[in-house]
Parts: C-alpha cells; sequence; structure tokens
C-alpha cells in the first residue's frame, strides 16, 4: 500500500506541471463537466472533493454559488495548483482517501471523478467517503471503464499507481457495504461510469 501511496504521489507530482494542457486532461475534464452538470447542490451545500488535483471541480461548484467547499489530495503540488485558482475561498488539504481528515457526518454532498482506480483499498475509499457525508447526503463517483479487459491491462501497465478498473456490479457492491444506496448508476460518454449513492439515515 505504501509503494502505490508512493507511486500516486510521483505519479500526480509530475502530471501536476503540464495537467490542462495534454489531451489527456481535456478529455478529463470535459467528462468531469457532465458529472458536476449532474450534481444537486445549493448556496448553503457542504461539499468535499476527492481527489480535488488542481481545483477545476472546486471552481466548478464556487461559480455555481456554493460557499462551503473543501478538497483533499495526495498530491501536494496538485493541492498548490488548487489554491492558486481558489485561493482561500476553499478548503484544501494534502490528505490520503484512506484517512479523510473530517469528522462524520459533515458534508452533503462527496464528488470523486476519474479517481477511484488509483485508491489501494477500495472499501476503505467508499467508507471514508460515505463516513463524512451526513444522513441523506450522497456520493458522486465517477471513474473510467474501457468495456475491454485487453485495454484495462494494457492501461495498468502504462499508467502509475493504476490499482483496479470497477464494473457497475463492484461498484454497487463497494456503495451497498459502505451503507450506501445506490439511487443512480449509468454510462457518462462511453469509457466512465457514474455511480451516485444516498446515505442511508
Amino acid at each position: 500500500m505504501a509503494t502505490n501511496r508512493d507511486a500516486n504521489i510521483r505519479f500526480f507530482d509530475r502530471w501536476s506541471w503540464f495537467y490542462d494542457y495534454d489531451p489527456v486532461s481535456w478529455w478529463l475534464r470535459w467528462v468531469q463537466r457532465k458529472v458536476l452538470k449532474q450534481v444537486v447542490v445549493g448556496e448553503k451545500t457542504r461539499l468535499l472533493d476527492v481527489g480535488c488535483g488542481p481545483g477545476r471541480a472546486l471552481w466548478f461548484f464556487v461559480k455555481k454559488g456554493v460557499k462551503i467547499l473543501a478538497g483533499i489530495d495526495l498530491s501536494s503540488k496538485m493541492v498548490a495548483r488548487a489554491k492558486g485558482r481558489l485561493g482561500n475561498s476553499v478548503i484544501l488539504k494534502v490528505a490520503s482517501v484512506d484517512k479523510i481528515p473530517f469528522p462524520k457526518n459533515t458534508f452533503d454532498v462527496v464528488t470523486n471523478t476519474e479517481a477511484f482506480h488509483h485508491f489501494p483499498v477500495p472499501q476503505r475509499a467508499v467508507n471514508e467517503m460515505s463516513r463524512v457525508l451526513r444522513p441523506n447526503g450522497k456520493l458522486y463517483l465517477a471513474d473510467i471503464n474501457f468495456f475491454s479487459k485487453t485495454i484495462h491491462w494494457l492501461f495498468k501497465k502504462l499508467e502509475l499507481g493504476h490499482v483496479k478498473i470497477y464494473s457497475k456490479k463492484e461498484f454497487a457492491e463497494l456503495f451497498l457495504k459502505a451503507g450506501l444506496k445506490v439511487v443512480v448508476q449509468r454510462r457518462v460518454g462511453l469509457f466512465v461510469i457514474l455511480t451516485v449513492g444516498k446515505k442511508l439515515a
């Protein structure tokens, strides 16, 4: 697990230098925006973005008028870029999804887009995101799935810190074990699965 953590830090620290400017980042932003448009928020919504990267998702919600926003990322360089974009309007912390540095029942919404395949202990990750949700709060989790086991194998070989690509069924099982009722599950574009879970009261 420590090896995976170190690999992810190296991978995203390096990517932080040119993130937003390469074709992969453009595609990820396109998918992320399609996902974020489905997140229901209001001015008083308390929202956490897990794996916030350079803060584009949080900036999306700033523009929506959400006042209470937080983000965590394992990469200190990504968090530094997010701070450059967001200033002091958002709480930003260098932290792992395995130990989210907020009390239980803090947030109305937790988002996690295109990062889950990097998490070394998937059930712990979903459990933690569920823990910080308030009762009836929602987790919006979107991650890649390319249909093909061969492409998945190749992707894992090429991407540093990659752990596993999950199916709809596997996401649903992870949510259920974390006390989340799946309320939406569908593809966004061709290669991303969105799963939305509601925390049971």
